[in-house]
């Protein structure tokens, strides 16, 4: 059964199950809902390649949450493209992204916007300093 994932706010993401674990901590596998296309051509992809899960960090929503992608590494179907295979990425979570751009975006507001010491944003919200930390090189850059 697939469930809409609105409630993570990634509108091109669906997710596939949900699991508890004993210590209370939820398991969330997303999943993206169309085949994607070659990031150098263009070309909607057909034939899947490889399967890799990939842990992404995001808001803690009613306790810890795990959100793991099942992200999928697509052959390009053009003969003549340079990119003989890709990984899946949206907009949300880009290429070599392992967080949410939701929780960037709250992470920058929570120091920007509302003074919020950089040092405590993390505890706040449930990551450590790097991806904080690269959350502002970028909104600096």
């Amino acid at each position: 059964m697939t469930l809409p994932s609105y409630c993570f706010n990634l509108p091109d993401f669906r997710v596939i199950s949900v699991a508890v674990h004993a210590f209370g901590q939820r398991r969330v596998l997303i999943s993206i809902d169309l085949p994607p296309g070659c990031p150098t051509c263009g070309v909607i992809s057909s034939r899947r390649k490889e399967r890799r899960l990939q842990r992404l960090r995001d808001i803690p929503m009613a306790g810890r949450l795990e959100l793991i992608w099942s992200k999928y590494r697509w052959f390009c179907n053009e003969a003549l493209c340079e990119r003989l295979s890709f990984f899946e990425s949206t907009a949300e979570v880009p290429r070599y992204a392992r967080s949410t751009g939701w929780l960037r975006e709250q992470v920058i507001s929570a120091i920007l916007a509302s003074g919020r010491a950089a040092s405590e944003t993390p505890a706040a919200y449930g990551v450590s300093w790097r991806p904080v930390r690269n959350a502002l090189n970028c909104t600096a850059a």
